[in-house]
């Protein structure tokens, strides 16, 4: 059994989709050895810090409930450099594929 993980896919506006981030995310899991154990999907901007999606995640992983974040890209997680060092000093492993 490997690492669990959560798939994070984020889009900003109403008019975009999540599902490219979603298949290309358990594909790199497959691949990774990653057991999806959910998959969360928002559509909010990046700058806004209530993200519901995000906060369950993270509750996830405080909870040691998971062992990885999958995102398809930094900025899918957030737009700036200390909202990451901020998470990660949560004690949270983001793992990025791309």
């Amino acid at each position: 059994m490997g690492q669990r993980a959560a798939i994070y896919a984020r889009v900003s506006t109403s008019d975009q989709s999540c599902e490219r981030q979603v298949t290309e995310l358990t594909a790199f899991a497959e691949r990774g050895g990653y057991d999806v154990v959910g998959v969360f999907k928002e559509k909010a901007s990046g700058a806004s810090d209530n993200r519901v999606a995000r906060n369950r995640v993270l509750d996830l992983a405080q909870a040691r409930q998971i062992d990885a974040i999958l995102v398809s890209e930094l900025s899918r997680w957030g737009r700036s450099t200390q909202d990451l060092l901020d998470t990660l000093n949560r004690h949270c492993q983001v793992v990025c594929d791309g």
